[in-house]
């Protein structure tokens, strides 16, 4: 069966190692009992999945493994108790032939009796496929959406390796600028706009205040009391921010990613301008997010 394997820029070798179908023999059934996997007899760091990881490149890859103990009998767990019904021991095929009828009362009496088994070594044998790359995503990292060539379809060892998408920018950055602060609304896909639409409260160069006067319950007319308000100017700006970022491969993708997402919030940052208080915010100062201004 062909390995693959990743030659990473860090100078570590990455190996894609799952568990071998050999390891799947009764009392064998999970990842826990694999004891190890060594490259050319030296322990491998699994980082996540089946991905193990080794300093050089290795001419033998191997994994260990205990399997559970087997059982061959069964022994009654108090010796007095031993009759013509039900003696001292008992074999694995008298289990069986008894348990039909007796089973409640077999496990009260009985206990397992377990003999150790050796343990099993696979050599992984098959020709090893390298490509140049970084590690893929973990689980907790963004994911890669990737478009494969036909070959590869059933290896999603690769993806990462090959072109495609992160999806979910426009969502990821309309959650982060809606929780920012002086942002009144941010809406993705406001009007029919494929972007985010975001209002922003802009204070005024010089503190400006208004009196609002409370309103009756009764009539609803305004009323003598009343408390003062600080003003602001609203700023709508319309983001044309994409919904996935595109690129030949998961780690220049996240360096587009990253990038998309300091401009993005710079942008906002930038529009927070102070509205002239001389023009009462008719006007403002002229910045880089100014082209986004509706």
């Amino acid at each position: 069966m062909t390995v693959y394997a990743l030659k990473h820029p860090d100078g570590r070798w990455i190996y894609h190692l799952p568990k071998p179908d050999t390891f799947g023999t009764p009392g064998f059934t999970s990842r826990a009992d694999v004891t190890g996997v060594y490259a050319d007899g030296q322990p491998m760091n699994q980082l996540h999945g089946d991905w193990w990881a080794s300093p050089l490149e290795a001419t033998r890859l191997t994994a260990t493994a205990q399997p559970r103990p087997k059982t061959v009998g069964y022994r009654l767990t108090d010796p007095s108790a031993e009759s013509a019904r039900f003696p001292a021991t008992l074999t694995v095929e008298e289990w069986a032939e008894r348990s039909d009828r007796e089973g409640d009362t077999l496990w009260g009496l009985y206990t397992n009796v377990h003999e150790e088994q050796p343990a099993l070594e696979h050599v992984y044998d098959g020709p090893v496929m390298v490509l140049e790359g970084r590690e893929p995503p973990s689980p907790d990292e963004r994911q890669w959406i990737a478009q494969l060539p036909h070959a590869l379809t059933e290896r999603p060892e690769y993806r990462h390796l090959f072109p495609g998408r992160i999806p979910g920018l426009r969502a990821h950055l309309h959650h982060v600028i809606k929780d920012m602060p002086g942002i009144r609304h941010c809406f993705d896909g406001y009007n029919g706009f494929t972007g985010l639409h975001v209002v922003v409260e802009v204070p005024f160069d010089k503190p400006q205040t208004r009196w609002v006067a409370d309103l009756s319950r009764r009539t609803g007319k305004p009323l003598k009391t009343g408390r003062t308000v600080r003003e602001t100017v609203t700023r709508s700006l319309n983001l044309p921010v994409q919904a996935d970022v595109h690129a030949a491969t998961y780690e220049e993708a996240m360096r587009v990613w990253e990038e998309q997402v300091a401009f993005w919030l710079s942008v906002v940052d930038s529009a927070k301008v102070v509205a002239c208080s001389t023009c009462h915010g008719t006007g403002h100062v002229q910045d880089g997010a100014e082209k986004y201004s509706r």
